[in-house]
């Protein structure tokens, strides 16, 4: 009934209170101010929290040794006292107007007042005035830090008491106050701690989430270098049961031949405080041994004491073996005897080989980078690579031909096999052009002497002609019986005279004229030297296609191989045999068929084939990029010779 008649007078009371009534209004004495006092019990951070027994045993000791009938751990707060234990009051707060204990924070270590009624501080304060009816009061003041006060320890009594306290229970008063005092700094720094311990563990699972998400192998140790973290990567990457590698159970991992220096690099850092950065080979959870790269940092506190060290392992294994290729094509590149060359899209020079260098007579690569791509050409070859080879490099992708470089030093043309293709990045973009050319002097040195040879075989050659032709005709004048076969064998004689210079090898400047040439005509220039009797040996017809000087020396080639061989063994063997030569124009395509009949049979398809055949061949696919087909049938051989029809005209 007291504290319930103690809970209404309180709430009368309050309806009273004028509103601009506050603790510690003015400015202390001094030594702390009203700011300062807030401030320190805010961050006690206790104002409005749960009852706890240590508070409670506290109050009831204080009630006890005081022969009390209330006691109270009062905190002053800017317009209420709130009380963080009670005993025999029956409210956790009342309002400032109520409060003795915001005149015990001013008066010292303790605060006893015999009789309230008779005290002006304390004359008019409801808890006196009103219901309550307190008369005595007795308080130890609680400090924080610093000793700023923030409330008071006190009992209470409904009667006066002339006599106060005892020197014991003023001593146990204080004493219990100053016990509180501990308590609440403790509890701050216990808040303190549990924050840090919170943020620590926060920090802990951003560190293992931030770990788990790198691509890397991560690790750490403690200062003196004993390992006691591995994020997951490591134990992917060396199939090891988890903490099996803590303390020094990592070098076991390494490869033999490195782990003693593995071991000196890191024992050097952990002497030194200098980061660790090492290429070692890591043993895969497959068994082999990656090139890995091991870095460390030192995590150092304020005062540069080292706490930890941070490190992590990267697997470089495909990066060396990439460098080592790298290396060897580099190597291939620099030892090669080809002009091999590197230039931006705009064409500057931007690599050059040793030989390239040569070719050109440029010093060094600094100087070479001084000129442009297209000052390495001689006149006439800049203009083939501004209105040819550019345009053709950008349609096709890539183009090759004859051309001349010039001589930086002599000014003298080079000629030379060149060709040309981009260079793209990774993503495909083009970033510049790059060439590998090669150097056409002693070719062409070669291919001139050759020619001359050609030249002087084939003068040979038609001086034998020559000479038979003569023989012919000087045993016709002595023999009149004989001039007509003399004058038949001068005229075959003729023919493979003619046919022989179609089917020699020839240069630019010796290929015989073929302006307005025909297939069919070529075939019957080359078959006249078979006739007989007048009476052609190889019929010749259907669709005919102009043909160009290269194709027309290829097909001259194939088909007097074809008729040599037909005069040997097949059709033309005998004297009843013969062949037939047909051209077809179809679906852009042109076909030549010949069809050998009257000859010995056929039984199988040869065994091996000639020098002749097979340089046929090759001339089919390499110079025209047709198709050369045999059918060995009984009544005679059966050949088909198919050719785009473009290509007839080179």
């Amino acid at each position: 009934m007291q504290a319930a008649s103690s809970r209404l007078f309180v709430r009368k009371t309050m309806d009273v209170l004028p509103l601009n009534t506050r603790a510690d209004t003015g400015v202390t004495d001094g030594r702390w101010s009203t700011a300062a006092r807030l401030a320190e019990l805010h961050d006690l951070a206790i104002l409005d929290s749960e009852p706890e027994p240590l508070y409670d045993d506290l109050v009831r000791i204080a009630a006890h040794v005081c022969r009390a009938p209330v006691a109270l751990v009062s905190l002053v707060d800017a317009e209420r006292q709130w009380f963080k234990s009670e005993f025999g009051l029956g409210q956790r707060e009342l309002p400032i107007n109520c409060s003795v204990c915001a005149h015990t924070i001013d008066a010292g270590d303790c605060l006893i007042i015999p009789d309230l009624a008779d005290d002006p501080r304390t004359i008019d304060n409801p808890l006196v005035t009103g219901g309550p009816g307190f008369r005595f009061y007795a308080g130890a003041v609680i400090r924080g830090a610093q000793g700023i006060p923030l409330g008071a320890l006190c009992v209470l009594d409904r009667v006066p008491r002339q006599e106060g306290l005892d020197a014991d229970q003023t001593a146990t008063l204080t004493a219990l106050a100053r016990q509180i005092s501990t308590l609440l700094e403790y509890r701050r720094t216990h808040a303190r701690v549990a924050a840090r311990e919170a943020e620590l563990a926060a920090s802990e699972r951003r560190f293992r989430v931030m770990t788990s998400a790198m691509p890397q192998m991560v690790w750490t140790t403690l200062p003196d270098g004993f390992h006691d973290y591995y994020n997951d990567r490591w134990y992917e990457f060396t199939g090891m049961p988890y903490g099996s590698t803590d303390g020094e159970g990592w070098n076991d991992v390494f490869h033999p031949d490195d782990q003693e220096r593995a071991w000196t690099r890191w024992r050097h850092s952990l002497e030194t405080g200098e980061p660790y950065e090492i290429e070692y080979r890591l043993r895969h959870r497959d068994g082999t041994y990656r090139w890995t790269l091991g870095r460390a940092m030192p995590i150092r506190d304020a005062e540069g004491r080292i706490e930890r060290w941070f490190g992590t392992c990267t697997d470089i294994d495909d990066l060396k073996r990439a460098e080592d290729e790298a290396g060897k094509l580099a190597a291939i590149v620099e030892t090669s005897k080809d002009f091999i060359g590197l230039c931006t899209l705009d064409g500057a020079v931007t690599h050059l080989n040793e030989a390239a260098l040569a070719l050109v007579g440029l010093p060094d690569l600094a100087t070479a980078r001084q000129h442009r791509m297209e000052d390495f050409f001689s006149p006439d070859s800049r203009r083939v690579l501004a209105e040819i080879v550019m345009p053709a490099l950008k349609r096709t992708g890539s183009w090759e031909g004859e051309l001349a470089f010039r001589h930086f030093g002599t000014g003298e043309p080079v000629a030379v096999l060149y060709n040309i293709f981009p260079v793209r990045d990774p993503t495909g973009a083009e970033i510049g052009y790059a060439t590998v050319t090669r150097d056409l002097r002693e070719a062409k040195r070669a291919e001139e002497a050759r020619d001359l040879l050609i030249r002087e075989l084939s003068h040979r050659i038609k001086n034998i002609f020559a000479v038979v032709g003569g023989l012919a005709a000087l045993t016709a004048r002595s023999d009149p019986a004989a001039k007509p076969f003399a004058a038949a064998f001068r005229e075959r004689l003729g023919a493979l005279a003619r046919a022989h210079e179609y089917v020699r090898p020839h240069s630019p400047e010796s290929a015989p004229e073929v302006e307005g040439q025909t297939v069919l005509g070529l075939m019957r220039l080359i078959m006249a030297a078979y006739e007989e009797g007048g009476r052609a040996r190889v019929a010749i017809s259907g669709d005919d296609a102009a043909i160009g000087e290269r194709t027309a020396t290829a097909l001259a080639l194939i088909m007097h191989e074809q008729a040599t061989n037909a005069m040997k063994y097949g059709g033309l063997s005998t004297k009843e045999g013969g062949v037939t030569l047909s051209g077809l124009r179809e679906g852009g395509r042109y076909t030549l068929t010949w069809a050998e009949a009257g000859g010995p049979p056929v039984t199988a398809k040869p065994s091996r084939k000639g020098f002749g055949t097979v340089l046929a061949e090759r001339s089919v696919a390499g110079q025209l990029d047709g198709v050369l087909e045999h059918d060995w049938a009984p009544g005679g051989l059966f050949m088909r010779l198919s050719v785009p029809l473009e290509n007839l005209r080179h």
